[in-house]
């Protein structure tokens, strides 16, 4: 109960301190890393695709209180992320910067080409544009930050090599 416990509160204010006080902080010219897949992220390397499934769509739901012309969308693509990344938690090699950092990116990628997608039939809007002019920046930074954030994590006992 104790880990069940930390891993959530960790998580949890990875995602809404991140989001909220410290992208603003270190964005750079309108790129900000997305700290709510970095804490999807972890909650699914800590725990597995079941919590990461379910976090992810509470993350979700909360974040689509923002946009209720689209809500579900954030709730969807986050659980469909926490299940893919949770699943795959078992073949990852921990330890190793290069893919963690890499894992962290292609779940931006992965998230904002669906949420981009299915927003972009909505509302007529262009879909290859915002991809390439946003969410590949937006990844990039991800993967960069994520790194250090799963360091802190594994550092905190959350993350264990054994998982």
């Amino acid at each position: 109960m104790r880990e069940f416990l930390r891993t959530t509160a960790a998580w949890m204010l990875v995602a809404f301190l991140g989001e909220t006080v410290i992208a603003p902080m270190i964005d750079i010219k309108g790129v900000a890393p997305d700290f709510s897949v970095i804490a999807l992220v972890i909650l699914a390397l800590a725990a597995g695709a079941t919590p990461a499934t379910a976090g992810g769509f509470i993350l979700g739901l909360v974040q689509d209180l923002a946009n209720p012309t689209l809500l579900g969308l954030q709730a969807v693509c986050k659980s469909v992320l926490g299940f893919g990344v949770g699943s795959l938690r078992s073949r990852l090699v921990y330890g190793v910067p290069v893919v963690e950092g890499t894992l962290v990116a292609l779940a931006v990628i992965a998230h904002d080409f669906v949420f981009l997608l299915v927003q972009s039939r909505m509302t007529d809007d262009a879909f290859l544009l915002p991809l390439v002019t946003q969410t590949v920046p937006v990844a990039l930074y991800s993967g960069l930050v994520g790194i250090p954030m799963i360091r802190f994590a594994e550092f905190l006992g959350i993350l264990r090599q054994e998982d």
